[in-house]
């Protein structure tokens, strides 16, 4: 439900959505998405309202490796030439509906 609530949210916004559970061997990207001329790596975590770990800290240093690996991977076999940037979008429930944070540009690959 996190994703497609994502997708929606960001085709409003203007995205493009071009795959929705990109899967190589054991690892996935959530969404593949272009916003201009940048490819759109998209990581969406859902939590409930009552959890202590906010959604955006559970997409760990070994979880941005392997999204990092598999975007190259994409990049490569799909010819893609645009800057690449990921992104994580956190979706909070809420008993009145669900709170969305989009965390642009949330870590630089030369950080790794």
């Amino acid at each position: 439900m996190g994703e497609q609530m994502t997708a929606k949210y960001l085709t409003d916004k203007g995205y493009i959505i071009l795959e929705h559970n990109y899967r190589r061997g054991h690892l996935e990207i959530d969404l593949i998405a272009l916003d201009g001329d940048e490819l759109v790596i998209v990581e969406v975590k859902s939590r409930a309202y009552d959890t202590i770990l906010r959604p955006e800290e559970s997409v760990d240093h070994k979880k941005r490796l392997n999204l990092i690996r598999l975007a190259n991977e994409y990049v490569k076999t799909h010819g893609r030439k645009e800057n690449v940037r990921f992104d994580i979008v956190t979706i909070v429930s809420k008993s009145d509906g669900a709170e969305i944070k989009h965390l642009k540009n949330a870590y630089n690959v030369m950080s790794f």
